[in-house]
C-alpha cells in the first residue's frame, strides 16, 4: 500500500498526543518546565513548544530522537512512555486523541507503569 492510498499521517494528532504525555510526566515528577529544560540540557523554549504541540515554523511538535531520549532520561521513564501509540501499527492518526477517555486509559497505564516501576531510594 502506498503512502497516498493509506492517506497522510495527521502528525498534528501524533504531536498531541507526545504533548500530553510529556506534560503529564513533567508534572507527575514534580517539575517545572524550566527545571526539566534545566536538567535535560533542553531549552525551555523547546519543553514548551513540545507541551503545546508547535514549532518554531508554525507547525505542530516534531522532536528530535535526542530531545526524546533526554527528557525520557530525566524523567525516568522509558523512551516509549514519550512515544504515543507505541506497540502497534500506524494509523492515520493517534488513538490517544480520539476521544476523553482514550487520554484516561493512557493516564492509567502510565500511573500504573510508573506506580510498579518507581522503587523507594536508600538513603545512606
Amino acid at each position: 500500500m502506498t503512502r497516498t492510498e493509506a492517506g497522510e499521517l495527521d502528525w498534528q494528532s501524533y504531536g498531541l498526543s507526545f504533548a500530553n504525555r510529556l506534560r503529564w510526566l513533567r508534572k507527575h515528577r514534580n517539575l517545572t518546565q524550566e527545571q526539566l529544560a534545566h536538567m535535560s540540557g533542553v531549552h525551555r523554549n523547546t519543553v514548551s513548544n513540545l507541551e503545546r504541540n508547535v514549532s518554531r515554523d508554525d507547525g505542530c511538535g516534531d522532536p528530535h530522537l535526542s530531545t526524546i531520549f533526554a527528557l525520557a532520561q530525566t524523567l525516568r521513564v522509558p523512551p516509549e512512555m514519550l512515544i504515543p501509540d507505541v506497540g502497534g501499527q500506524v494509523q492515520r492518526r493517534s488513538r490517544e486523541t480520539a476521544n476523553d477517555l482514550s487520554w484516561t486509559e493512557v493516564e492509567v497505564e502510565m500511573t500504573r507503569r510508573l506506580t510498579i516501576g518507581e522503587k523507594p531510594e536508600i538513603t545512606r
